[in-house]
């Protein structure tokens, strides 16, 4: 009987690429921790024949690793449902997500996993990163903030880089999964349904690198919308939760809403608002 992987791995590309190639590398090379990745290809240049596959595997031989799972789409299918058909695909009783253009580091993974058995009542851990450009340059950094319990400041944005997240896959169907009908902020709306839940840490530390690029830097979630709704009742829910009077909720939640009509009009770059630090150059 086969026994069930630590941790599943969730990646997602549109296309099969170096900077992918790079991604899987860097996750496969993780320290101690015995994963599985699924991999999510959806795009109109990914091939679903078997001889089409057989060229990829010949292209990319990484992907004929027996650790990973290939799922393929020959269509974007948007960032919410290759999450949710990757963390369906999930057998582990932890699943984290690695975009497919950032990076990690060997030791990511196995130091978030310790920290969540350590303390069984956190259903979340991220951490910090370094920004890195079109050819790996480091760049800048998320200087997020860091503790066992961050959800205060999910009350004032979304302080949790997606590929750094670790969470509990129990906590995940229960808050419902990613929302298919979410095009954008699908990410911080999960974030704040598994918050409702229990505590979310961010562990010191830089393990990932955010690659910032001209197709990611376009991608702006605009002002408004279903995703602004879904992320606005989840701040209150969470502020309920917290026990936060909405009298002291509301300056918070009215300054983000304000980002994020400065953002649509791209005087910022869709980042993370506030704990973005570039370098001068």
């Amino acid at each position: 009987m086969t026994s069930l992987p630590e941790l599943s791995v969730v990646i997602r590309s549109g296309a099969l690429n170096k900077w992918l190639e790079s991604t899987v590398h860097s996750v496969l090379a993780s320290y101690d921790v015995d994963l599985e990745v699924i991999l999510v290809l959806n795009g109109p240049t990914i091939t679903l024949g078997s001889e089409g596959r057989a060229a990829d595997e010949k292209a990319y031989p990484w992907l004929a690793d027996p650790r990973l799972t290939v799922l393929r789409f020959d269509r974007y299918i948007g960032v919410s449902n290759a999450m949710r058909a990757g963390c369906d695909a999930a057998r582990a009783a932890f699943i984290a997500n690695v975009d497919g253009d950032d990076l990690i580091t060997p030791t990511k993974f196995r130091r978030q996993l310790d920290y969540l058995a350590a303390h069984p009542e956190c259903v979340l851990v991220g951490t910090g990163g370094d920004l890195i450009d079109e050819n790996g340059r480091v760049t800048g950094e998320l200087k997020a903030p860091t503790g066992d319990d961050v959800r205060r400041s999910m009350l004032l944005f979304n302080p949790i880089p997606h590929s750094s997240v670790v969470f509990r896959a129990a906590a995940y169907h229960q808050a419902k999964e990613y929302r298919q009908d979410l095009a954008q902020f699908e990410d911080y709306d999960l974030f704040l349904r598994l918050a409702v839940l229990g505590p979310v840490a961010m562990l010191q530390g830089n393990e990932i690198q955010y690659r910032v690029h001209t197709t990611n830097i376009s991608k702006g979630a605009g002002a408004r919308g279903d995703h602004i709704e879904a992320v606005t009742s989840g701040r209150r829910q969470l502020a309920k939760t917290l026990g936060v009077p909405s009298v002291l909720a509301l300056p918070p939640h009215l300054l983000w809403r304000s980002v994020q009509f400065v953002r649509a009009s791209g005087l910022i770059r869709p980042l993370h608002e506030y704990f973005t630090y570039f370098k001068r150059s």
